[in-house]
Formats: C-alpha cells, structure tokens, sequence
C-alpha cells in the first residue's frame, strides 16, 4: 500500500499569503521536479480560508491556529519515504523549507489513504473542475483531533460512523459531496522521527485522522459548513476533540501527479522522435 505525507505549515514572519502560496508553487514545486526522488505524487493544497476549534470555545485551545497551505507526498512504499526524508546528505528541499515556512509550528501525518463512497461523484464534465480532471475546484481538509479517551484502534471506526450519520442529517452537503477521502494515521512509524526532523518540527499535535471533502465551487461551502456542524453534534461516541481539530478550504496545485517512469526503450524512441 502507497503512504502519503501531509505537511501542513504557516508562513514565515513577513511573507504575506500571496508570497508564501507563490514561492511554494513556483520556486519548491520545481525543486520537487527536479529531484522528485521515490515521490509518485507531490500535490500542494494552498488554503483559501479556515477555522480553527469552536463557536464555543472563547480562546484557541490548539497552539497552533493558522495554516497557509498543505503538501501531500506520496511514495509506493515506506521504506521510499523514509528515504526521501533522510538522505545522506540534506536536501534541497529540506534546506529550502526556512525560506517560506515557520518550520517549527509544522504538522505532518505519515497516512494511509481510504476512498470513501460518496452518493454523487464528480461527473465526466463538470465546470469547476478547472484543469484538473477528476478533482473539484474546492477542497476541504479536515484535521480531526482524536479525544484522549478513545483507543486509536476505535477512532476510525467512530469516525466512520458519525460520518454516515452526519451525511443523513445534511441533505444538501449529501447533495454536493463530490468525493471524499480519508488520511488515515500510519501505525508504521508512530512517532513520525523521519519527518519530524525533515520538517524541523518541535513538539507538534499529533491527528490520527485528515479528511479531504470535494466540492464543484467555493459555492458550496455552506454544504462542508452543514455537514460538520452535525458531525460536531454526534452524540453516540464523544470521538472528537473538535476544539483542538480544524478546517481549511484549499486550492488544489499538483506538482507531480503520476508521472511514469520512463524505460531505458522509452528514452530511445524518445530520442529517435525528436531526430
């Protein structure tokens, strides 16, 4: 099974969103292109808005309350990953890392990914899909914070569970709900030591679960609004603390997405065409 890294991060004192949003695209992106590594896919989630813990709550009780964008990295294995992000000598990538982002405040989640049926798929043409296929022009990622009291054996399955409930008492986010996928958090490496130190983290919450929620246009984000307001009110299992989880729409940028390897032939008649 593939194993995907999410690094969220905030921009570095000085930067506005626009600068940060601009040099991760344009100048990281293509150190990523140029030294891709085992990476499969590389995709950056550059956030629009968000909101962090609840309409209750009168303080933020999560230290870290602002994100300006979210990377995904995914690698065929975990053995790949971990040599991505512990090379024998420091990257470029790595080393590029203090020049956009506050990379002590980062968080990442070492994931395994779950498709989750929804009741109306993206269709084959669909206008907000913009350039890339099969991906609404808006993303919700959903940071969920496990509550203490539940084994991360349970989590999961509670999770699910209040997810379907949810989706039943919002008709209108059953409606709009293109596609969904769950991040969940890999037992293979829990304490996260390879990314800690590639990110340069220090001591960052721990989600046991992301979750991404498509949608046609930023339109319908009154449709993620309705669904997580009764996913907040499942009552049956107290799984969540939704005071220190989050939320963040985002933009979806990919930077390498399946690019196949080329065979020493392919090279060849690459080659012979170009003559």
């Amino acid at each position: 099974m593939s194993i995907t890294l999410l690094a969220a991060s905030r921009r570095r004192p000085g930067l506005t969103k626009a600068e940060y949003q601009r040099y991760l695209e344009f100048y990281h992106g293509n150190i990523a292109r140029m030294d891709r590594g085992g990476l499969v896919t590389y995709i950056q989630n550059h956030v629009i808005d968000g909101a962090f813990g609840t309409l209750e709550d009168s303080s933020h009780q999560q230290k870290v309350a602002d994100r300006d964008g979210v990377v995904e990295l995914t690698f065929d294995t975990f053995p790949e990953m971990v040599a991505a992000l512990e090379p024998a000598e420091p990257s470029a990538a790595s080393i590029d890392g203090q020049f956009f982002a506050e990379e002590c405040n980062n968080i990442t989640v070492m994931s395994e990914q779950e498709e989750i049926p929804v009741s109306h798929p993206i269709p084959t043409f669909n206008p907000g899909l913009g350039i890339v296929q099969g991906v609404g022009s808006l993303k919700v990622m959903q940071y969920i914070m496990r509550n203490d009291d539940v084994f991360p054996e349970d989590f999961h399955a509670f999770w699910r569970e209040a997810h379907e409930e949810a989706l039943k008492q919002s008709p209108y986010a059953q409606e709009q709900l293109r596609r969904c996928v769950a991040y969940k958090r890999s037992r293979l490496n829990d304490n996260d030591g390879a990314a800690r130190a590639h990110f340069k983290m220090v001591d960052p919450p721990v989600y046991d679960l992301v979750v991404a929620h498509w949608f046609d246009t930023i339109e319908q984000v009154g449709a993620f609004r309705q669904y997580n307001e009764a996913l907040q009110a499942y009552s049956k299992n107290k799984f969540a603390n939704w005071s220190k989880s989050f939320f963040v729409y985002t933009k979806q940028i990919n930077i390498i997405n399946d690019t196949p390897v080329t065979t020493e032939e392919t090279k060849e008649k690459l080659k012979l065409s170009t003559k």
